[in-house]
């Protein structure tokens, strides 16, 4: 096991013996994320959820809401549920498995295997990463440029606390592990993906605790390349000008 994985099998053993899922599906927790006035619900709307990921899934209660806000022509043609823990999958081939559209699998907990490359038009994950060490968040933000399709997008709930570098994560307020709003950027523009939005949301008392980063697969990924030349040439531009004014000075 790598040692990313073996973090994230024991950030996921944290979860196993509580009662975090019994609480989560109350329906004032899902209305946190699902009501039409959250930040959560605006982003999400700028999704196509033809065929979508719900990342680190749990018992399933955003798949069931996303079934309940997008039905009719909008229905998801496939919906995959991914979870490092096998008991969630299990729950949720329980609460799923009359519906056809429900593809389950207990991943490795730092990528979309085996889901294919370039098949999905989105992915979401709620409640989740913001537990998540930076190493994991890096490695799925790669993954997802690989699953996603060209003009796919990705909407991740993701940790704004970067305090406490080192830290136990459960030391931390409300148990937020280490990562920024700039370092998953950052993260996202290296892996090919453009940022669309990122908003920081307070979290109970603890202001910008959290943000949510939307990103896309760029259409033409040779976009990207050619935005990061015309920074280096810019770059180097403005040296050469300072260099010449050194000169004549």
């Amino acid at each position: 096991m790598t040692p990313v994985a073996r973090r994230t099998a024991d950030i996921a053993s944290d979860w196993k013996s509580n009662s975090y899922y019994a609480f989560a599906e109350q329906q004032a927790w899902t209305d946190v994320f699902w009501n039409p006035t959250s930040q959560f619900r605006r982003l999400f709307e700028q999704l196509d959820s033809s065929k979508i990921v719900d990342l680190a899934c749990g018992h399933g209660r955003h798949t069931a809401r996303l079934l309940d806000v997008r039905s009719g022509s909008d229905a998801p043609e496939t919906v995959y549920l991914l979870d490092v823990n096998q008991e969630n999958i299990d729950a949720c081939r329980a609460r799923f498995n009359h519906d056809p559209r429900i593809e389950m699998y207990c991943n490795g907990g730092y990528d979309f295997h085996p889901i294919p490359d370039e098949s999905v038009t989105a992915v979401f994950c709620y409640d989740a990463m913001v537990h998540f060490e930076f190493d994991a968040v890096f490695s799925y933000i790669r993954d997802a440029a690989r699953i996603l399709r060209p003009g796919g997008r990705a909407l991740f709930h993701h940790s704004n606390f970067a305090s406490a570098p080192g830290a136990d994560y459960k030391e931390n307020p409300h148990w937020r592990n280490y990562m920024s709003r700039s370092l998953f950027a950052h993260a996202a523009n290296r892996a090919g993906l453009s940022i669309l939005d990122q908003v920081t949301i307070n979290w109970d008392e603890e202001t910008h605790l959290d943000c949510l980063s939307l990103v896309e697969r760029p259409v033409d990924a040779n976009l990207i390349l050619v935005a990061r030349q015309e920074r280096k040439f810019d770059f180097y531009r403005r040296m050469r000008r300072k260099l010449k004014s050194l000169v004549k000075g």
